[in-house]
């Protein structure tokens, strides 16, 4: 008669009990350490779930359901288990259906990452979005902006003060033209600044704070003042919206935004760094919707025709450029151009100019 002790252990608790092995013709007989028979396990169905890690020890197994286990280290009676049972070392047969569980874990998991980053993410941001003061805010735009004036200057090799266009009334034409559309919004925002840059690139962008500024490049290649209204009051619906806060939050992260907001961290190069986050991303194409949508009736309820937009964004997207300040063209961060045009061309022709052509002049003139 063939014996050894061993560990047993019942698959519920990690405790280990002692027991008795005996080896028959048959079967494996397990027995507690007062010699009382605890159960009998078939050599046919044994499998040392160590299999491919030594042979100085086995963990013996008799189905896959079953948790419980034996730990025999005898190497003896080992060998003499391997006698009786020519299986013990391969791997159990796979069952039916094994994979299901572990496709209902990970299809779960995979729905969880898609419910996270297209709709709690995105609904996280705009709740935060709303909690930055007005404050901040202005203070991330107004560093920002002025990132972008010396980035110009820079590269253009004239004075900072002179990167900012303010000839002759055209910065007051163009107060007067967001001011006019800003009416058509549902709530009031702070402060809406409009600043012209000298810089060859059609581009226009909101910041923080109800910043918007507009490359001078985008002046000259428009063709009408409505086209540019159309721009403006695109780039106000993003501000209305606060989607560069948004961007800002999807960005740096929700846990550095509440270090701002609880001042734990500050400085201009910082909350320029924050500001850059909101203009060097891409919107996502629902936030591009949306203001685009909202442009759409700040141009109405202004009585602007906004049909001139539909020649200026497909002059854009011929261009289809990234400015070297590093900002995304107005155009790569949209829907299809296709997509928009239909959009703006569903909006009508009604309306009239939103500038006269004296005051068109003007704007056109802003830089000189």
């Amino acid at each position: 008669m063939i014996t050894s002790l061993a560990r047993f252990f019942d698959g519920k608790t990690a405790k280990p009990h002692s027991v008795l092995l005996e080896l028959t013709e048959t079967t494996l007989q397990v027995k507690n350490d007062t010699g009382d028979m605890l159960g009998y396990w078939p050599y046919e169905v044994l499998r040392d779930q160590n299999a491919g890690k030594g042979r100085d020890e086995v963990s013996l197994s008799v189905g896959a359901g079953d948790h419980a286990r034996i730990i025999v280290s005898d190497t003896v009676f080992i060998n003499e288990l391997e006698k009786k049972c020519p299986d013990l070392r391969k791997r159990r047969p796979t069952s039916a259906g094994w994979w299901k569980p572990y496709a209902y874990w990970g299809g779960g998991a995979a729905l969880s990452l898609i419910v996270l980053f297209a709709f709690v993410l995105p609904f996280l941001s705009l709740q935060i979005a709303r909690w930055v003061p007005d404050d901040i805010r202005a203070d991330i735009g107004a560093e920002t902006q002025e990132f972008f004036v010396k980035s110009i200057a820079k590269r253009e090799k004239i004075p900072p003060e002179t990167a900012i266009c303010m000839s002759g009334d055209g910065q007051k034409h163009l107060d007067t033209l967001i001011s006019n559309l800003a009416a058509g919004l549902p709530e009031e925002l702070p402060e809406v600044e409009v600043t012209v840059l000298k810089t060859k690139g059609a581009n226009a962008f909101a910041l923080p704070g109800g910043r918007l500024l507009v490359f001078s490049g985008l002046i000259d290649l428009a063709d009408s003042p409505n086209g540019l209204a159309g721009v403006l009051a695109h780039e106000l619906a993003h501000a209305h919206h606060r989607h560069p806060t948004q961007l800002i939050v999807s960005n740096a992260g929700i846990a550095t935004v509440f270090s701002l907001l609880l001042g734990d961290v500050s400085g201009g190069t910082f909350l320029a760094t924050m500001g850059q986050m909101a203009v060097g991303s891409a919107y996502s194409r629902d936030y591009e919707r949306e203001a685009d949508e909202t442009g759409i009736e700040l141009m109405r309820a202004a009585q602007y025709d906004i049909s001139p937009m539909i020649p200026l964004m497909q002059t854009m997207a011929k261009k289809n450029e990234v400015n070297e300040t590093g900002v995304l063209s107005l155009v790569n961060t949209h829907p299809g151009t296709e997509e928009r045009v239909t959009l703006l061309e569903e909006a009508g022709t009604r309306g009239g100019p939103a500038l006269s052509p004296e005051e068109w002049s003007a704007v056109k003139a802003i830089c000189k």
